[in-house]
């Protein structure tokens, strides 16, 4: 049985004084990595009751109507204990589904793929596209870049539907976006970074119990900064 899940849309205050601190609270550089990092933290602060929670959300950031707006999946409802956001009332996620439905979605996602790196002994995690981009000489990566992440895209999708009870076809999945995002680690004098793509389509479902699940679990890695929540509707 899948727990109770609440979807909340929430956008920082519209207010002059809010607008005086929106550079501040979302970065002003133009880099739309290094806003996911304060992204973040905005976030989190709806749900840091206590100094050993968890993270138990998903979150998106859109991009429209106004910056600072974030669509978010949770196990509880979000608490404005600092007086940031304009919260939507918070409403269950309980979707009925059944075997056949089709369903509109849009996925951002960190694709990666498990490659054992015998250096450190285990498994690394790559991003799909480069992890293919690197079997093309340097000079010949950016001519083959596009196809590779449709092809790498669709082909790391097919598999996440493959173990979450949907299905796909490759002329209704629209692969764009793809990018590279650097977060600085504190006190670390260093950057980790990670890339994304987005997803938009129509997919159906097989499954209805374990597509729900794979949804509250997320997809991808990186879901701490604004990756793996599908947001999905009717067709």
């Amino acid at each position: 049985m899948m727990k109770t899940l609440y979807f909340s849309r929430v956008q920082l205050r519209r207010d002059p004084s809010m607008k005086a601190l929106q550079a501040l609270l979302l970065g002003n550089n133009g880099d739309k990595g290094q806003s996911q990092h304060p992204g973040h933290h905005l976030v989190w602060s709806l749900f840091a009751d206590g100094p050993d929670r968890r993270r138990d959300f998903l979150w998106r950031e859109m991009e429209q109507p106004e910056p600072g707006a974030f669509l978010i999946l949770s196990a509880r409802k979000p608490v404005d204990c600092h007086s940031l956001f304009c919260i939507d009332e918070p409403k269950l996620f309980a979707p009925v589904l059944v075997s056949g439905d089709r369903l509109r979605f849009s996925l951002r996602v960190n694709p990666v793929v498990c490659r054992f790196d015998p250096s450190r002994g285990r498994s690394v995690k790559h991003d799909v596209v480069m992890n293919e981009l690197r079997a093309y000489p340097v000079d010949k990566r950016a001519e083959y870049r596009f196809t590779v992440m449709r092809e790498q895209g669709f082909a790391w999708l097919e598999r996440q539907a493959a173990k979450s009870g949907f299905a796909i076809q490759q002329n209704e999945v629209r692969i764009d976006g793809y990018q590279q995002n650097r977060i600085p680690r504190k006190g670390r004098g260093s950057e980790m970074s990670f890339s994304t793509l987005d997803f938009e389509g129509v997919l159906e479902v097989h499954d209805p119990t374990a597509f729900l699940l794979s949804i509250a679990r997320g997809f991808g890695a990186s879901k701490a900064y604004g990756c793996g929540l599908m947001l999905i509707r009717r067709v």
